[in-house]
């Protein structure tokens, strides 16, 4: 059948429909294709506070030792400057960088892992991570920090960790939504490149300030906040009896939201903190760089998150080194009141609080490698 003939055969709107069709597919596609083959920029772009602490870093990268990854619970629950005085006091010269991101789960913090051992910092030993496994819920999914990471890749393992999260269907959906949403966004580029024509100032965060920022190597207080007062008695007026019966809860063992089962071994989450663990390790036939990952779990109620994944993991021997700090009854005082910025955050006086325990807690496992190592070295005999 030649070309004459079909065309006698289909009407010609439906014939232009159909190539209309496929060079929009094509022009999807080739989109996509670009923005995953070509590479992300080293230095995020226009992305606030990320791109603040990102640029600073990666231009002073070898003066760190230590670096603390996770969501707001360590960008405003960790205090360089009081872990690097707590740690001289015991005999340990650090120098550390608060690497916080504002709501990051698991797998965003993986994306920015990433692009941090790609800088190959030369004296960077250690690698605090705080990871969030049961969060995905994207508040602006259209924004360019969630569009930024939402690479295929990642996208597929924001979605595999959103199935078998402890989420109700309605969070669920809403989850795959809003990830869908930034996928596409990505996908096709909208947004992500805008910088590369045109300068944008770099937009901080409401209430942040970039040079108090960097001042206090990336950590952040709730207390400096502009909404900090109406967070505070928000908190303190319709949160505070959830908060005290949950907090009651985890005294006597309930750990789990609701009575959803936590997570098996053979689920994703728990393999992708063992991708991570071993992603740190792996640096060192990568940059000739020892780097050790050190887990932990902030001060934050077992019936408000789920860290049975992290605590599996540990369990097994999937990550070397858990520090956890999530029992109200032995960390009493940092689940107190007036430590507390809301439910989730600790205030300034918690924050100082909990990263004197963190530094404690590491300083007692730096004795216990050497006291290892000491042990493990051969014992020489002479005989006269």
């Amino acid at each position: 059948m030649n070309v004459d003939i079909l065309k006698k055969i289909v009407p010609r709107p439906l014939v232009m429909f159909i190539y209309s069709l496929i060079f929009i597919l094509a022009l999807i596609s080739t989109a996509g294709l670009i923005n995953t083959v070509s590479p992300s920029y080293d230095t995020p772009q226009s992305l606030g506070d990320i791109s603040t602490k990102f640029k600073y870093f990666a231009k002073y990268k070898d003066d760190y030792d230590v670096i603390f990854l996770g969501p707001s619970t360590t960008y405003q629950g960790v205090i360089p400057k009081i872990f690097d005085e707590t740690m001289a006091a015991n005999g340990k010269s650090i120098r550390s960088f608060n690497f916080g991101i504002m709501a990051a789960n698991v797998a965003e913090m993986d994306f920015y892992l990433q692009k941090i051992l790609a800088l190959k910092p030369a004296n960077l030993k250690w690698v605090f991570l705080d990871c969030l496994v049961d969060f995905f819920m994207e508040d602006s999914p259209t924004s360019i920090k969630n569009v930024y990471w939402h690479t295929p890749l990642k996208t597929i393992e924001n979605f595999r960790l959103i199935i078998e999260s402890t989420s109700n269907l309605k969070e669920k959906i809403n989850g795959f939504y809003a990830n869908s949403i930034s996928f596409i966004y990505r996908w096709l580029g909208i947004g992500y490149f805008s910088n590369f024509w045109q300068q944008q100032p770099e937009v901080l965060p409401k209430g942040i300030s970039g040079e108090k920022l960097i001042q206090e190597a990336g950590y952040y207080a709730m207390d400096w906040l502009e909404n900090s007062v109406k967070r505070r008695e928000i908190f303190l007026s319709n949160s505070l009896e959830s908060y005290q019966q949950q907090l009651k809860q985890s005294k006597s063992g309930v750990f789990v939201r609701g009575n959803i089962s936590t997570y098996p071994l053979n689920s994703y989450a728990i393999k992708i903190l063992k991708n991570i663990a071993y992603r740190i390790d792996h640096q060192e036939k990568i940059s000739q760089i020892k780097v050790e990952p050190i887990f932990f779990i902030p001060p934050v109620l077992n019936t408000d998150f789920d860290n049975s994944a992290i605590t599996k993991s540990y369990n097994i021997g999937y990550i070397p080194t858990l520090f956890a700090f999530n029992n109200p009854n032995t960390f009493t005082t940092l689940y107190e009141v007036d430590r507390r910025s809301d439910g989730r955050h600790l205030n300034h006086q918690g924050a100082q609080e909990f990263t004197r325990a963190l530094a404690a807690k590491f300083s007692q496992h730096l004795k216990l490698s050497q006291e290892d190592i000491y042990h493990q070295l051969p014992i020489s005999i002479s005989s006269n």
